[in-house]
């Protein structure tokens, strides 16, 4: 019988530039196993992920500089399977622009204020979902 090694740790990058909010689900994500790292903007997010490699991303969409639609496109040209592995958060309405964009990448938005089940029910199904094999494990 082929005995299991122990179990990975999930990474998650959250990336919101209001600080409390980044908090907030740090401390709810992190209780639930996994690894997690914050970032206050999408320039920040752009270089942890060189070290951290996460395996999925929380982040919002509307932020100063590099809002999350252009992290989004950055981070899935240099890796594509990153292009399943994206779970949007807005606190403002979603208009037709944010729409088509959501439609075009079949990614998630939550709109804040969201339960944070509901954001644990996301990131599960995602995993699962690499684990199944239907996304590459390795960030490639």
């Amino acid at each position: 019988m082929k005995k299991s090694g122990p179990r990975r740790k999930w990474r998650v990058l959250i990336v919101d530039d209001e600080e409390d909010i980044v908090k907030l689900i740090a401390v709810f994500i992190g209780e639930m196993g996994f690894d997690v790292m914050p970032a206050k903007d999408g320039r920040e997010a752009l270089t942890i992920i060189e070290s951290f490699k996460p395996d999925i991303v929380v982040s919002d969409i509307h932020m100063p500089e590099i809002d999350g639609d252009e992290l989004y496109r950055k981070m899935v040209v240099t890796t594509p399977s990153y292009a399943k592995r994206f779970v949007f958060m807005t606190g403002s309405g979603i208009d037709a622009q944010l729409t088509q964009f959501l439609n075009n990448t079949g990614c998630v938005i939550l709109t804040k204020p969201f339960d944070f089940q509901e954001l644990a029910n996301v990131i599960e199904r995602k995993i699962a979902d690499i684990e199944r094999g239907r996304m590459p494990e390795d960030g490639s």
